[in-house]
């Protein structure tokens, strides 16, 4: 094992620590990830229970928690690319080149944070989801598989704020074209109502969605279903993720002086 990756293996999870602090420590990021989601929670049972249950079989807690713990990993996120612009502004990259740290070090760190930050999600959403007749109706294995898939959604979403925040010029240019991307993700997907409730045009649009992907993994895995085609499609939108834009942020690392 080279030294570099030695080093990588022994801080990563320094970093990962660093972040998940910052994120305990910020009304604002536990509101973007737990409040947010809860409060979307409440307004849509209230609102749209009973036009939704007229579409599909259950509670309408059974599809919305799944959808709305994606969303607090979306908007979770948005606060760890805005903390890793401002450490690339502050000069922090720069005094990391300077120590024996491998410099992707604090990149990894930041995604490694996300899985901290997703149990924390998962846990609070899903607690208040069986208020409200959410159940895990499809045994222990894919209980625990469903909180797996909101790990991997968690990894692979952070990536791209990532990578917007290593090229973006401002903090503005940052927080508001993520913050729409996700709004436009989360509202043309499965989670709010089934595919079916979308008019004919919307409807490819919300198939070919990542957040369609892992809602569908993850309702059909708290409840029951088809399993393959979900799954290997959140696992393909992962894939793609982590590959396009954390290529792009780690090039950027490497250019950053």
């Amino acid at each position: 094992m080279s030294a570099g990756v030695r080093s990588l293996l022994s801080h990563s999870p320094v970093f990962a620590g660093r972040s998940f602090k910052r994120f305990i420590r910020s009304p604002d990021n536990v509101v973007s990830t737990v409040g947010f989601p809860l409060l979307l929670l409440l307004t849509m049972l209230a609102v749209f229970s009973s036009a939704v249950e007229g579409f599909d079989e259950g509670p309408y807690a059974q599809r919305l928690v799944p959808m709305l713990v994606v969303s607090g990993l979306m908007f979770g996120s948005l606060s760890t690319a805005v903390g890793f612009f401002t450490d690339l502004g502050q000069g922090y990259m720069q005094r990391i080149r300077t120590m024996p740290v491998s410099p992707a070090g604090p990149l990894v760190g930041a995604v490694l944070g996300e899985i901290g930050r997703a149990a924390v999600a998962l846990a609070v959403l899903v607690a208040v989801g069986y208020g409200f007749e959410f159940r895990f109706t499809n045994g222990i294995v894919p209980a625990i598989g469903f909180c797996l898939m909101a790990m991997l959604a968690s990894v692979s979403i952070v990536w791209i704020g990532l990578a917007m925040a290593t090229v973006a010029r401002s903090q503005e240019a940052l927080g508001p074209p993520l913050g729409s991307l996700f709004l436009v993700l989360l509202f043309f997907s499965r989670g709010m109502v089934p595919i079916d409730a979308y008019p004919g045009w919307a409807q490819p649009v919300v198939r070919f969605n990542p957040a369609t992907a892992y809602v569908t993994a993850m309702d059909h895995l708290a409840r029951g279903g088809d399993l393959v085609k979900p799954i290997l499609g959140s696992l393909a939108w992962s894939a793609g993720i982590i590959t396009v834009f954390g290529t792009i942020a780690v090039r950027a690392i490497r250019r950053a002086k």
